[in-house]
């Protein structure tokens, strides 16, 4: 069965915060992309998003309509290995090749009439726990957007910082003392501090019950990263610094963290995040399911992946589908905190009309 026709489109996705801001970046709205591909009268849906701190739009969409509609169109609907390793010849950005990795798994599960995760064994839970992240706010902001996202049953929270360690304190002082222990508190350096003051912030978070940091310093500093994690009395999350199988044995070897984020727009395939995953496993050392904002259909793609593996966190950042508007497709379902997992054939997921 040949893959007949594909088809991209370019999602304008202002954020529903525009003044959304980590230590590394802004960005007032995301440049989404859905891709779609056809065979036997059926059609496959993947997608992607563009960011600022690895690939732009253009560069994104130039990608998508060259390299990758040229492998996908002839070519074996069934033959979705065959397809990725050709990809991955070509070398084009995981969050080119992520797209059609998606598209592929979505077209296979609605010709086979099962969900994705079936594929793959099937899902362990019927939904995992959504996490939410918070840009960098001065605390009385920062409270009142936490408050509207308890509002909605959200409870667990990705908070960014990377201002200050006095200023990033207050900040999770703040929460604790509004919300208490009714919020599970998580936070994201995004490589601003150096070692030593990464230490000293997580000395400071302690009496916050912050339950990880994440990336606190930079990316390329591994042995940094096992000094930070040796001496953090909180648990450091790998994050920029793996992205494949290569550098999560790395990190996994060096004892560079306690946790590794998997995201499946940074290694360009589900599969490459199952192996990271085992690599973690076998060392002992925790995977937490990572986030990035983007169209619904990758949250649910990773909620799926979530769902089927024993010993993965609990705690899923797959909800930053709804931190933007205009997203192209229907059936993604957060209900008091958690993702559904859809037991309708391929992601279970329909672009709108």
């Amino acid at each position: 069965m040949k893959i007949s026709a594909v088809r991209v489109t370019r999602v304008h996705m202002p954020r529903v915060d525009p003044a959304w801001r980590t230590a590394s970046y802004a960005a007032k709205a995301v440049d989404g992309f859905i891709l779609e591909i056809a065979a036997g009268g059926t059609t496959g849906i993947g997608a992607t998003a563009a960011h600022p701190s690895n690939i732009s739009g253009d560069k994104l969409e130039e990608e998508l309509n060259g390299p990758v509609r040229s492998l996908l169109v002839g070519a074996d609907a069934l033959s979705g290995n065959l397809i990725r390793e050709n990809m991955r010849k070509v070398n084009v950005h995981t969050r080119t090749s992520i797209a059609a990795d998606l598209a592929l798994y979505d077209l296979t599960g609605k010709l086979a009439n099962l969900p994705c995760h079936a594929l793959w064994g099937g899902a362990l839970r019927s939904h995992v726990r959504v996490v939410r992240m918070v840009g960098i706010k001065p605390p009385g902001e920062l409270e009142a957007t936490v408050g509207q996202l308890v509002e909605q049953g959200i409870t667990h929270m990705k908070v960014k910082v990377g201002t200050g360690i006095d200023e990033d304190v207050e900040r999770i002082r703040a929460l604790r003392k509004s919300f208490g222990k009714g919020i599970w508190i998580g936070v994201d350096g995004n490589g601003a501090y150096t070692p030593d003051q990464a230490i000293e912030l997580s000395r400071a978070l302690v009496p916050y019950d912050v339950a990880l940091i994440e990336q606190p310093i930079n990316s390329q500093d591994l042995d940094g990263l096992a000094r930070v994690t040796a001496a953090s009395p909180i648990p450091i999350m790998a994050d920029q610094c793996v992205n494949d199988v290569k550098s999560a044995l790395a990190v996994c070897r060096s004892r560079a963290a306690h946790i590794v984020s998997i995201k499946a727009t940074k290694m360009g395939s589900l599969d490459e995040c199952r192996r990271v995953f085992e690599v973690c496993r076998a060392f002992g050392v925790r995977a937490h399911v990572g986030g990035s904002a983007g169209p619904a259909l990758v949250d649910i793609a990773q909620a799926h992946l979530a769902a089927s593996l024993e010993g993965m966190d609990e705690e899923c950042e797959v909800g930053e589908f709804q931190a933007l508007t205009g997203d192209p497709t229907t059936g993604a379902t957060i209900k008091s905190g958690y993702l559904e997992i859809s037991m309708l054939p391929g992601w279970g997921l329909n672009l709108s009309s």
